[in-house]
C-alpha cells in the first residue's frame, strides 16, 4: 500500500508545472526526514518510557512537532507537542526576559548596580544587573550552598536566596572580572524583579513573557506553592534496579529564576515566532537578547553569553539539566530554524541525539529548503 502511495505521488508531480514539483518533492523529503527523526528517537526511547518532545521550526512553520514516549507513567499518558515539561535551565531565557520587560519600561536599566535595589554588603563592589544575567557577578552561586547547607525537609524559595547573599559577604572575584555559570545569582534575579515590579516573579513572567508570546499554558512553577500544570510530563531517572522512579519532589523545586518553567512544543513555538518577529519587548530591547556580553574561554577557545543564551555568530543555544529531566534549544541566527528537545529523563546528553538531530534537520534544510 505505501509503495502504491508513492508511486501515485511521482504521477501526480509529474503533471504539475516545475514550481509545483518543487513543493511536492519537498514533501516527499519532509516525510523522509521525519521518517528519520523517529528511527532516531525510537532507538532511544521506549514507548512505555519517560521520553522526549521535539520541535522543529522553520520560516514561520513547525515542520515537526510530536511526543516520544510517556509523560506519566503510571496513568500510561502520552508525550505529545502539548505536553508542559520542565524546562531546567533554559527557563534562564525568560528570567532573562523578565528583567528586559523593566528595561523596557525605564523601571531598571542592565548598568544599574545590585546595590541600589538590595543594599548588602556583598554588592558594595557595583555589580551590575547585566553581570547578574552574563554570569560575571563574581558572587557564590547560593544554590551550590543550598544542597549541602540548606534543610532539605522544608522547599527553598527565592526569598531565602536573597537572605543568604545579605549574610556576609558571597563575592568570590571583582565584578565583570571572570565567567562563572551561576544558578544562585539567577535565583536571586527573581527577587530584584519583585521589588521593581512590586509584583510577584510568577505572575509578572506570565503577564509579561508568556502571554505576551503567546505561550498561554506556560508557567514557572514553584513546589511551595504548587499550581496546576495542564498536561504536565512527571520527571523520572533510573533507580538502582533499573526502575524508572519519579523525581519531581526536590527541596529545591521552589527556586525559581535558574530554572521552574514548564513549557510544550506548541507553547515554545509561539515564542519562537514571538522572537523572530519581535513582539515580546520594544525593537530596540529585543536587539539586545542575542547580543554577546560576556566571555568565558575554555582551552583557548571563546565562547559568549548573551541575555539567558550562550551565542555565536550563526547560533543561539542553551541546555538545561535537573533532576529527571534534560533539555536543549537552539536557534539559528542567520536562517530561520529552530530546534528544541524537551525530556521528562536524564538521558539527553548521555547519547547523541541532540547531535544527530541538528544533523538530520540542518542537511534537511540546505538541500531542500
Amino acid at each position: 500500500m505505501k509503495n502504491t502511495v508513492i508511486v501515485l505521488l511521482i504521477i501526480f508531480v509529474s503533471c504539475k508545472s516545475p514550481s509545483d514539483k518543487k513543493i511536492e518533492f519537498n514533501s516527499l523529503e519532509l516525510e523522509q526526514l521525519q521518517t528519520s527523526i523517529d528511527s532516531l528517537f525510537n532507538s532511544h526511547i521506549g514507548e512505555n518510557e519517560p521520553g522526549a518532545a521535539l520541535l522543529v521550526a522553520y520560516d514561520g512553520e513547525m515542520i515537526i512537532g510530536k511526543g516520544f514516549g510517556l509523560r506519566d507513567l503510571e496513568e500510561k499518558k502520552p508525550i505529545t507537542k502539548n505536553t508542559n515539561m520542565r524546562m531546567g535551565s533554559v527557563s534562564k531565557q525568560f528570567t532573562a526576559l523578565t528583567v528586559l520587560k523593566l528595561v523596557d519600561e525605564g523601571k531598571i536599566s542592565l548598568s544599574d548596580s545590585v546595590y541600589s535595589i538590595f543594599p548588602v554588603e556583598t554588592f558594595k563592589d557595583g555589580t551590575t544587573i547585566e553581570q547578574l544575567i552574563n554570569h560575571t557577578s563574581g558572587e557564590a552561586d547560593a544554590e551550590e550552598a543550598f544542597f549541602t547547607e540548606w534543610d532539605s525537609t522544608k522547599i527553598a524559595e527565592n526569598k531565602n536566596v536573597l537572605e543568604w547573599y545579605s549574610k556576609g559577604n558571597r563575592t568570590i572575584t571583582k565584578p565583570g572580572e571572570k565567567y562563572q555559570y551561576n544558578n544562585g545569582i539567577y535565583e536571586l534575579i527573581p527577587s530584584i524583579v519583585e521589588k521593581v515590579s512590586e509584583e510577584e516573579f510568577a505572575e509578572f513572567a506570565k503577564n509579561n513573557v508568556f502571554d505576551k508570546a503567546g505561550m498561554k499554558k506556560t508557567n514557572f512553577f514553584n513546589l511551595a506553592k504548587p499550581i496546576e500544570i495542564e498536561e504536565r510530563a512527571f520527571c523520572y531517572e533510573k533507580d538502582s534496579l533499573g526502575n524508572w522512579t519519579k523525581v519531581d519532589g526536590h527541596f529545591l523545586n521552589g527556586l525559581l529564576g535558574a530554572g521552574g518553567v514548564y513549557t510544550s512544543v506548541n507553547d515554545y513555538f509561539q515564542y519562537d515566532l514571538a522572537l523572530r518577529n519581535k513582539t515580546i519587548l520594544s525593537e530596540k530591547t529585543h536587539d539586545i537578547i542575542f547580543k554577546p556580553s560576556s566571555t568565558e574561554i575554555n582551552n583557548g577557545v571563546e565562547s559568549y553569553y548573551a541575555m539567558g543564551w550562550g551565542v555565536t555568530d550563526s547560533t543561539a543555544s542553551h541546555s538545561g539539566g535537573w533532576f529527571g529531566t534534560n533539555t536543549f534549544t537552539k536557534r539559528y541566527l542567520d536562517k530561520p530554524l529552530t530546534i528544541a528537545i524537551f525530556m521528562n529523563r536524564n538521558t539527553l546528553f548521555t547519547n547523541d541525539l541532540v547531535k544527530k538531530t541538528d544533523s538530520l534537520v540542518v542537511e534537511y534544510i540546505k538541500n531542500y529548503r
